[in-house]
């Protein structure tokens, strides 16, 4: 994949991965070589997939691809970097952080008897390193960064004050699993059971989730659970290199990858535009090998002279920095009378 010692090779590895700037990727694992992107084990890999399965940032457009900027991760930790914006009027961290935590409805209607967010997320705490994260019952620990202190107290107060009108009442703060909580994985305790073995794959997907932004220059990300498994679809300008063998080399390289079988179920990749710059889609199948959750990756590129001037601007809207741009959408990025619709 790379050239250059070992260490060098691992260092990149974890910036590619983790979007951590090299030279702080080296110097982490000068003190720490063991593995540039360590495994979670079973509890912490639980917490991890409730965040990537939460984090929204493929519901509208964030400055970096599902609206992560880096990750950092150890093994009995990781940290996650919120972009700021979520789409060019909503916040991510406020979204992410209401489909986190669980609340039981409290009012009249039936048909919300049963938790909502995720069942045993818990709400550890709040300091100058983020807002923290744990599950019920077990020590797994997420911390959740970039608004500060002042602002996280801020968007917990609202959460508050919106469970109070809406007649929730929140369950983030028990050490322990609720009753209502306990009643709902009672009754679908099989589902629990598989998510539950299945979530080593949603936890090595965030932990590296920068290779979408570092490796390839898809400007349009989006990803979906599918049964246990997840559907992605990276979506290019035109012209763009599809850079599908990074990807996949990345997330299943031998020595630091995930444990995943590589199927490449149709690839049309051409040098040219002989077809007329008609449209391009490239499908890739990661299987964990008898495991469940398979990953399925479409990459598609876009036909010549597709308009993506709204994908632009609302880019542009959530804060996405002038040289991505460049990269992911050389074309609108070119054309200074790109109008900036949102």
């Amino acid at each position: 994949m790379s050239h250059g010692s070992a260490l060098t090779q691992k260092a990149r590895y974890r910036s590619h991965c983790t979007g951590i700037g090299h030279q702080a990727s080296l110097q982490q694992l000068r003190a720490d070589s063991h593995h540039p992107v360590p495994d979670a084990g079973p509890d912490q890999s639980r917490l991890e997939a409730a965040v990537f399965e939460r984090l929204g940032g493929t519901i509208d457009y964030c400055a970096h691809p599902a609206g992560v900027a880096h990750v950092r991760p150890a093994t009995d930790h990781l940290a996650v970097a919120l972009d700021p914006k979520l789409g060019p009027s909503h916040r991510l961290p406020e979204h992410c952080l209401a489909a986190l935590l669980p609340t039981q409805y409290t009012g009249t209607d039936e048909q919300l008897e049963e938790p909502s967010g995720i069942v045993g997320v818990r709400l550890r705490g709040i300091d100058a390193a983020g807002l923290h994260l744990g599950l019920a019952g077990t020590d797994a620990h997420a911390t959740l960064t970039g608004p500060t202190p002042k602002q996280w107290h801020s968007i917990v107060a609202d959460l508050h004050a919106w469970c109070r009108e809406k007649h929730h009442d929140p369950l983030w703060n028990t050490p322990e699993l609720t009753r209502p909580e306990l009643a709902y994985l009672a009754e679908h305790t099989t589902w629990w059971q598989e998510r539950a073995e299945a979530a080593w794959v949603a936890s090595g997907l965030l932990r590296r989730i920068a290779l979408f932004h570092t490796v390839t220059k898809p400007f349009c990300v989006r990803y979906w659970q599918h049964g246990l498994g997840w559907k992605f679809e990276l979506r290019y300008e035109h012209g763009v290199p599809l850079d599908h063998d990074a990807v996949i080399d990345h997330l299943a390289h031998p020595k630091w990858g995930m444990d995943l079988a590589v199927t490449r179920d149709s690839c049309a990749c051409k040098p040219c535009d002989c077809d007329g710059g008609a449209e391009r889609s490239c499908w890739f199948t990661l299987d964990p090998q008898g495991d469940h959750g398979s990953i399925v990756i479409h990459f598609r590129r876009q036909k010549a002279g597709y308009d993506a001037s709204r994908a632009y601007g609302r880019l542009v809207a959530a804060g996405a920095e002038p040289a991505w741009l460049e990269r992911a959408l050389p074309t609108h990025h070119g054309y200074s009378g790109q109008p900036l619709a949102v």
